[in-house]
């Protein structure tokens, strides 16, 4: 008896701790957990801190700390990054042992073949001359093999699948390159829908954002594209779900714009928070789970750019909101969460123009120059996003 009643003291004080967390197929996963904040990322920042402390600006180093424990995601971005995902989990685990807090892990699948179909900068590993849907469906197996292992089913996992993708189906299609890869983006997403269901997985299409797919014009296409992939999943595994769409990611759009900009003048979807309300209605017509996650990781300031295709490490950008799934911020149910998606301080794309990957916008008035190539790191650039945060970063000593 006198242990029952302990059992039930425990329970009493400590909800957080051992209550379930929402199951990520079926629930909103940002719910009950801990979303992880990834070392990987935490000690690229260490050149930042170290920089500031150089030049005696203690505060944003300080700030800079304060980064550091932002929750953000992994990005597999090819094969080689494939076995990092055990580390990412074995770190992610030794944290949820440590807090007792249930961890989410999030992480961004991002390899189709002929990626980056309507730019140039972030073209991967695999292309369709040279059978890439073969070996991106193997990739995928690869992955899907890694969120099987006992540690993984410990945890819990968001994972975006492939942005900058299915948006190129709706409006890029005049694009030679994308209407050569518009099968294989369709089949290869479906076959990543299909191979990671795990009760443990929320799975979130990428949807571009406001300023790409939230034209009026352009909604009703994009719903019935994911709609479409959605089924293409289900005829390989017919119990195949996804949670909804990740919209903003590695984009520059705020959630909610505290000035409507002039080049956003004939868009209902001017920020992000109108682009979920917009796109709603034609997901739940196309039969799509009508649930977002938004990328501000980048989108603190307004005011830097003079229309939305700008998206090449625009000059003067802060970070944003911090990653939350309060209603009194979200301020609106179809948005699971506020997320941070792309790794602030990783390269859009090289300003070098003799690069085989460079790309026009990447030298742009309103890109920061020089820049690397995309996905290596940019301090430079690190340096305003942490000057330009808005809401200003607290400082953190450790």
């Amino acid at each position: 008896m006198k242990y029952l009643q302990y059992l039930a003291a425990i329970l009493a004080v400590a909800p957080s701790i051992l209550a379930a967390p929402n199951t990520g197929r079926d629930g909103n996963p940002y719910l009950g957990v801990q979303p992880y904040a990834n070392k990987g990322y935490a000690a690229k920042l260490e050149e930042t801190i170290k920089y500031f402390n150089k030049e005696k600006d203690y505060l944003n180093a300080a700030r800079t700390r304060s980064v550091q424990k932002v929750p953000t995601f992994g990005w597999v971005s090819n094969s080689a990054a494939v076995p990092d995902l055990k580390g990412l989990f074995s770190e992610a685990l030794a944290a949820q042992r440590r807090t007792g807090k249930k961890q989410l892990v999030q992480v961004v699948v991002y390899n189709l073949p002929d990626r980056d179909c309507s730019a140039k900068a972030s073209d991967g590993e695999f292309h369709l001359s040279d059978d890439g849907l073969n070996k991106y469906k193997a990739f995928i197996d690869s992955v899907a093999a890694e969120f099987s292992t006992k540690d993984a089913q410990k945890l819990q996992f968001s994972i975006i699948l492939e942005p900058d993708s299915l948006g190129n189906l709706v409006t890029n299609l005049n694009v030679e390159k994308c209407a050569n890869a518009a099968d294989a983006y369709r089949e290869g997403t479906s076959y990543a829908i299909a191979k990671l269901q795990k009760e443990n997985i929320a799975l979130y299409l990428d949807a571009a954002h406001g300023g790409w797919l939230g034209w009026n014009d352009n909604l009703a296409p994009s719903a019935k594209v994911f709609g479409e992939v959605l089924e293409g999943a289900k005829a390989i595994n017919p119990s195949a779900k996804v949670r909804g769409l990740a919209i903003n990611v590695s984009n520059y759009n705020q959630y909610i714009a505290p000035v409507r900009e002039d080049y956003t003048e004939w868009s209902n979807s001017w920020d992000e928070w109108h682009y979920v309300n917009s796109l709603t209605p034609h997901l739940e017509e196309a039969g799509y789970p009508a649930h977002f996650i938004v990328d501000q990781g980048r989108s603190g300031k307004a005011g830097i750019r003079t229309e939305w295709g700008q998206w090449c490490n625009i000059k003067n950008a802060g970070f944003g909101t911090r990653p939350t799934a309060d209603q009194k911020i979200l301020n609106n149910t179809n948005v699971d969460a506020i997320v941070w998606v792309k790794p602030g301080g990783e390269s859009d794309g090289t300003s070098d123009e003799t690069a085989v990957r460079f790309d026009t916008m990447c030298k742009s008035p309103v890109a920061h120059i020089p820049a690397p190539e995309a996905g290596d790191w940019f301090n430079d650039y690190v340096v305003n996003l942490v000057k330009n945060a808005e809401p200003a970063l607290r400082p953190s000593l450790i």
